[in-house]
């Protein structure tokens, strides 16, 4: 072997060496870089993590004190509306009972204003009665229009009897009462009254066609009677009976029209409703 190549061999090994070294060297301070690295992007994500836990806690707690502030207004509002159920509940009741005891003064009302109505019939009758007795030539001429002929009843007496016979079931003469009070004083106040009553007499007859030509008579003859409203109610009825819907429609229109404070304006537009 020459000098020369045992040099070579020997610079190949030193080299070798050196190189083991510097690797020796180096691997480690890039594995301790590469540990570095790594340490400091876990800090990041771990920093991350807590900022991402710490925006998702604020967000839920602004959710949950939204929740709680929407379920206040929903309780509130709850409270508010069962608050209005009972005032309309409380009003409603307090409006039936008025309105059930104003029914009540009504009804006394009118059996007061009948009784009324009786007595003074029945006052009428008694003074017709005692002044029958007298002698008519001892009189006024002016001061027997109206009142009883000499010997007979007058038109509140005759009223009253046809009354008293209607109410006992003998409408025959009851109708004949009513019909002598109608002639023999064609001018008095209670002729509208007699005529009432005989149609009530015909219908207790199951005679509802007379009834009816009583009722119409009377309206036409007297239409400012306070028995107008009811003799067309009873005639609407009876059409209504009769199949003949469309007049009692148009009859029960015109008593609401005519009379529309009246009772029967009320009954009427109940059965206008029962038609439709």
């Amino acid at each position: 072997m020459t000098k020369q190549h045992s040099i070579d061999i020997y610079n190949v090994r030193a080299g070798r060496g050196r190189t083991r070294a510097l690797a020796a060297v180096i691997i480690p301070l890039a594995c301790a870089s590469c540990f570095f690295a790594t340490k400091s992007d876990f800090d990041r994500l771990q920093a991350d993590i807590v900022g991402t836990r710490a925006t998702s806690n604020a967000s839920d707690s602004v959710q949950r004190a939204y929740l709680v502030e929407v379920t206040r207004s929903v309780r509130s509002l709850s409270d508010s509306i069962n608050a209005l159920s009972r005032r309309v509940n409380t009003m409603k009741t307090a409006t039936e009972s008025d309105l059930a005891a104003m029914k009540e003064d009504i009804s006394q009302l009118q059996d007061l204003s009948g009784q009324s109505e009786q007595k003074l019939r029945d006052m009428r009758a008694a003074v017709e009665e005692k002044t029958a007795v007298v002698d008519p030539s001892a009189l006024p001429d002016s001061a027997g229009a109206g009142s009883a002929p000499a010997g007979g009843p007058g038109p509140a007496q005759l009223l009253q009897a046809g009354r008293d016979q209607l109410l006992k079931g003998g409408n025959v003469s009851a109708r004949a009462a009513f019909s002598e009070l109608i002639t023999k004083y064609p001018r008095s106040d209670l002729v509208p009254e007699a005529m009432f009553f005989t149609a009530q007499a015909f219908t207790a007859e199951r005679n509802p066609e007379a009834a009816d030509q009583q009722y119409a008579a009377l309206i036409s003859r007297f239409p400012n009677s306070p028995r107008v409203p009811t003799a067309m109610y009873k005639r609407a009825l009876q059409m209504q009976s009769a199949k003949k819907t469309a007049d009692a429609k148009r009859l029960f229109q015109d008593i609401i029209k005519r009379f529309p404070r009246s009772d029967e304006a009320a009954l009427a537009d109940e059965r206008l409703q029962s038609i439709k």
